[in-house]
């Protein structure tokens, strides 16, 4: 195992490997003696696989794999993640940037791994020092995911000291000083100990889908940097490290060596963004006030070619030992109901009169507010908090319809998205009045403990068949026990898209199919969403080699104009 110690390469030397593992299909790890590779009780004398051969159905007893989806087995490493686990070890810093539910977490796991087979990882104190001369791992994923990546680290790794960073600054501050391998942080936390956990010497640090590194001026993004600067491992492990905007790249691979790669924001930005002035006229002053927006980019392949060495991302089609899902799209168009139409229809009359009068002087904020009430009505009056009752809401009686007595999805495990919490509130009134078990991961519901005990149940108990979730659920957590989602909302954001779908479709899932159900009304500014999306995704696309288009971000005409058709 020495020889992978890579304190003894040159910088050069270890580049070098790197480039090259990071084009391996598979590599050979050694036995990580702090790994669990061992099969539950359950599991451990066999489980049974169904599979088809030859267009007949067949059955196979396993031994030398976990069952998918059991949470207690031990881990097998797939072939991406013995790369991805070799090639993060050399590189030192870098992101990982796989697809969404292709088991990044476990990568993690396995550095941490190797970290402590080469002795990186230390377990012996040093009485001579302030920190006992250990090398330690800090993990900050989303707040919501604490106690998820507590739960799968354990399963990785039995023996490993793990602490999640709770209580009062006092209470934290003693923890601190307990002996610890991980610490697991979220990001708000983060912000307040900096300086303490700057004292600390770091073998690793590990942000997971944290958002605010995309935006540089963020109190997170100063934290994340400053910490990972200070460790000697920096890993970034995001699914969408690029959701809309070129710039974006920039700031989440500055931490891990971007700026020495590409320069200053500033230069970045020159280099490859293209931007255009719009005139905005005050009608009550009558000054003119000239704005810049984005209008395309440029030289991408320079982009693409300069951050290759410091990031690694393989898509579902590279991932050929995953039982990734495939998704299937369904998009049900649905008819408003009479009193849904007659307030659409006053909100398009509206929103024609200011187009006419202001054009493309209307100021974002009224565009976005006339967006979400238009989107509001076509969830139903409920989401607008008048009366929730028969015919007013076309998208809930589907629901209802679908995972009542006798609907499709009666026997099925559901995920619902709602991104207003009115209409979460009518979704669990009236699942309690029709008998069906749910949970609910809101941003009401502020103890993490509750939340994890919501997911648990919807794991567990069969007679839970839905977990309705706002934004709350859009990354880290884990759900692939449905393979059904309900977008009663859709986000304008397709990365985000994307992460909701990702909580289903994940390694380990036992389903070949997931179903994502878009729920979106005819004659409405949702009939406009699909192929906005589809444009909108184009910038990442083509910076991932997914195809060549590229967009152009919204202005508030434009969003306006989804109103008014």
């Amino acid at each position: 195992m020495q020889k992978f110690d890579t304190r003894n390469f040159t910088e050069d030397a270890r580049e070098a490997i790197a480039w090259k593992a990071r084009g391996y299909k598979d590599f050979k790890l050694p036995h990580l003696r702090a790994w669990n590779y061992d099969l539950c009780r359950t599991h451990r004398n066999g489980w049974v696989e169904n599979y088809f051969e030859d267009g007949v159905d067949k059955k196979r007893t396993i031994h030398d794999r976990p069952s998918p989806g059991c949470r207690k087995c031990g881990i097998h490493f797939r072939q991406h993640q013995r790369v991805s686990i070799m090639w993060l070890y050399l590189k030192k810093r870098a992101l990982l940037a796989d697809t969404m539910g292709s088991g990044k977490t476990t990568s993690a796991g396995g550095l941490i791994a190797m970290l402590i087979e080469t002795g990186e990882l230390a377990v012996r104190r040093d009485r001579s020092k302030p920190d006992g001369g250990v090398g330690r791992v800090v993990i900050t994923p989303r707040s919501a995911a604490l106690h998820q990546w507590q739960d799968e680290l354990l399963r990785m790794m039995p023996g490993l000291n793990v602490v999640v960073a709770t209580g009062s600054k006092k209470q934290r501050a003693e923890l601190y000083l307990n002996p610890w391998q991980v610490l697991l942080i979220g990001p708000e936390m983060l912000n307040n100990d900096l300086e303490m956990l700057m004292r600390f010497d770091l073998s690793l640090f590990v942000t997971d889908d944290i958002d605010q590194l995309r935006n540089p001026e963020t109190n997170t993004s100063y934290s994340c940097d400053r910490l990972g600067g200070h460790a000697d491992r920096y890993v970034i492990m995001t699914g969408t490290p690029l959701q809309k905007r070129l710039p974006e790249l920039h700031a989440v691979l500055d931490g891990i060596g971007g700026s020495r790669v590409f320069g200053s924001r500033d230069n970045f930005e020159k280099s490859h963004v293209r931007r255009g002035y719009f005139t905005e006229i005050d009608k009550r002053t009558g000054l003119e006030t000239k704005r810049q927006q984005i209008t395309g980019y440029r030289n991408l392949d320079v982009v693409k070619r300069k951050m290759a060495p410091m990031v690694l991302r393989r898509t579902a089609a590279d991932l050929t030992d995953v039982n990734l899902p495939t998704i299937i799209p369904d998009d049900v168009m649905l008819d408003l109901y009479p009193a849904q139409r007659a307030k659409y229809t006053e909100l398009q009359k509206g929103v024609i009169t200011i187009l006419r009068e202001e054009g493309a002087q209307v100021k974002h904020t009224t565009a976005l507010s006339k967006l979400h009430y238009g989107a509001a009505i076509c969830g139903g009056l409920a989401t607008l908090g008048e009366p929730d009752g028969p015919n007013t809401s076309v998208k809930m009686d589907w629901i209802l319809n679908k995972l009542g007595e006798g609907g499709d999805l009666e026997d099925e495990k559901v995920v619902i998205f709602a991104q207003y919490k009115t209409s979460v509130r009518a979704l669990q009134y009236r699942f309690r009045e029709a008998g069906i078990g749910f949970e609910t991961v809101w941003g009401e519901q502020a103890d993490k403990m509750a939340r994890k005990a919501s997911q648990e149940r919807f794991w567990e108990d069969p007679t839970c068949k839905v977990l309705i979730g706002t934004r709350a659920i859009e990354q880290s957590l884990n759900l692939q026990v449905a393979r059904h989602l309900i977008n009663m909302d859709m986000i304008l954001n397709p990365a985000r898209m994307e992460q909701l779908a990702g909580r289903i479709r994940r390694d380990g899932s036992a389903f070949q199919h997931v179903f994502v159900h878009n729920l979106l009304t005819v004659n409405t500014q949702e009939e406009r969403y699909l192929p906005l999306l589809e444009r909108e995704a184009a910038l990442a696309s083509h910076i991932w080699d997914e195809n060549s288009q590229l967009f152009q971000a919204l202005n508030p005409m434009a969003l306006l104009q989804l109103i008014s058709g």
